[in-house]
This record gives structure tokens, sequence and C-alpha cells, in this order.
């Protein structure tokens, strides 16, 4: 044990660099910089923060060197396999480059995004990765002010604050509608997230409302319904489309537990699927393909999301040029038996 920490101190460089019997400078190298020492200095530096239970100040190192080796990441929700995903691809990707991420959960909540990025900022981050591309002027503010790599995602938008990699929301449910519409089905329903003030939801809604006009199929409002992201809900909105409109012969679930919901509604009505009513669905979740009947639904590559944004912060923190700040990363349509 150090002598800082027989004292109830917390244990510094300098005790690990005496363990080891070696300069702090070098210590502090071996930490940062691993290639860059002996393999023997290394075991040695090693060994002794091990025994000594020393944890870097990232802070005063940050000061020092300007960087904090620390990514923000904020998400929409925690509970959402969608966003797991692409948080573990970012996890992925900075871990092999020695970055570490801060991860925030912003509840859907504009304000509470702004919050984190401040909090983000305070702690030096050296990048933030949005799950969304639309923010409060604050958000704007404190990132441009911060002159640090942003990669918004999730969406596509001509106008990022810095970079963007994602695909086009509004094009995947236009396509998942022409589908529906190949396939004969002329009265289709939706079911999605309220649309204020989400870019996504909006851009979902609004392919559904011009592929109906687009392809001349049954329109009206009350053919839509928006509601919170649960299984439960999307029980509720199949059973009330139906009940409103017992004509209706498909449902476009903007969301794949909607789709859930959707899907066990008709089995506990005996409606078949896709024989009374088709079903499709967006994300492909591991859920999708173990429905009864599996879900035929859009793909997104959400890792590859992940990914890219790493790439593109990390290239920009290296100084290496960007080719491609706007990255369409694309869709797929996975055709199942729910239609």
């Amino acid at each position: 044990m150090s002598e800082s920490a027989e004292r109830g101190e917390r244990v510094r460089l300098v005790d690990v660099a005496r363990l080891a019997g070696v300069a702090p400078i070098t210590v502090s190298r071996a930490l940062r910089e691993p290639e860059k020492v002996s393999v023997d200095t290394l075991d040695r530096v090693r060994a002794a923060v091990a025994e000594t239970g020393y944890v870097p100040d990232l802070v005063a190192s940050s000061l020092t060197s300007r960087s904090s080796r620390l990514i923000g990441v904020i998400i929409p929700t925690v509970t959402a396999s969608i966003y797991a995903e692409t948080v573990g691809a970012v996890s992925d990707a900075l871990r092999d480059k020695r970055f570490q991420s801060l991860l925030g959960n912003s509840g859907y909540d504009l304000a509470e995004e702004e919050q984190l990025v401040a909090a983000f900022l305070g702690r030096r981050a050296d990048g933030v990765i949005l799950s969304n591309v639309l923010h409060t002027p604050g958000t704007h503010r404190l990132l441009r002010a911060a002159r640090i790599p942003v990669v918004e995602t999730g969406n596509l938008t001509e106008t990022p604050i810095d970079m963007v990699v994602g695909f086009s929301n509004y094009d995947a449910a236009f396509d998942m509608i022409r589908h529906l519409a190949e396939r004969g089905y002329r009265r289709i329903g939706f079911i999605g997230a309220v649309s204020a003030d989400n870019p996504q939801a909006s851009d979902r809604q609004r392919a559904y409302r011009d592929a109906v006009t687009h392809f001349g199929l049954a329109r009206d409002a009350s053919l839509v319904v928006e509601c919170p992201p649960s299984i439960e809900e999307g029980s509720r909105a199949l059973f009330a489309l139906v009940e409103r409109h017992p004509q209706m012969d498909a449902v476009f679930a903007a969301g794949e537990v909607w789709a859930a919901g959707a899907s066990l509604e008709c089995q506990r009505q005996g409606w078949p699927v896709p024989g009374r009513i088709a079903i499709g669905g967006f994300n492909d979740a591991e859920l999708a393909a173990l429905l009864n009947p599996p879900l035929t639904t859009v793909r997104v590559p959400r890792y590859e999301i992940g990914r890219r944004a790493v790439e593109l912060i990390l290239n920009r923190l290296a100084g290496s040029p960007i080719p491609e700040k706007i990255v369409n990363v694309g869709y797929e349509i996975i055709v199942r038996a729910s239609t």
C-alpha cells in the first residue's frame, strides 16, 4: 500500500511511479500511450496501478493535454433495443482507440438534452453524439461555441450542427406503404409516436399520408393513431382502429413495440394475420422475427450508425479530412409472413 493510501488520502501519480521505480512522466506516458514505453516498464506500471488502486485524474489530465478521451452520447431512452445497438457500437469503436463514452438519457425531452450537453461539456468531452436532429436553440449555441466534433444520428438533415449519420425515415416509411399497396391492401391504418417535436415520428407519419395519396388508398384522419411506445398501446391502437374502420385491411406500426401489440391483439381477437389484417413494422428489433407470424419491417443498420459516428469524431480529432459530413446508411424492407 502506498504512503498516501495509508494516510487515507487519494493515491497520486507519484505513488505509482515510486512503486514502479520509474519517473512520474513515464507513468503518465504508459497510461496514455502504452505503445511508447517498453513492455517491461508497462508491466511494472500496470502492476503498481493494480496494487495501489490508482485512478487517473481525468479532469487534471484533460487540462494538461486538452483531451479528456471522453465522448458524450445522448439517447432518448435506455429501454429501447434500437438505441442499445447503436450505443454498443459506439462503445466498441471507442474502446479500440482507448476512448470512453458518457451516456445520457434525455427522456425525449429537448430541455433535458440541453442540460446533458452542458454537463458533458463541463466535463470537457472531446465530442458529442446525439440521437436526434431537433434541438433547443440553447443546445445549438452550446455545441457551436464548444468547437468540438458533433454527430447527429437517427435521421438525416441538410443542415447538421456539424455532421450527421442516419437514414431517411420519410423514404423508409413511404416504401413500407408502397410494399403494402403493391400487395393489394387499400385501407391502411397507421400507429406511431406523437409527431410534435419528433422529426423521426413526423417524417414517418408524413410519408404515410403522402403514400396514401400517391397510391390512391383510403384516406381518413381517423386511420392515424399517435400514442406512447409500448406493446400495450399498440394493442389498444389496433383495436381502436378496427372498431372505427371494420374494413381496414392493413396497419403500418411505425415501431416494433406497436407492431407486437397489434399482432398480439389480432391473436386475442382471432383475426388472422395477414388474412384479416396485414401488419408492417419498423426497426427490425429481435422481437420482429419471433412474432407469429414473423413481422414484415424496416431494417436499419443501427450498429453501423454508431460505428460511423465514432469514425467521424475520431477522424476530426485526429485532424483528418472529412469527405462526407452527411452520411446516409440506408435501410431495407424485410418481407416476412405478416404481409
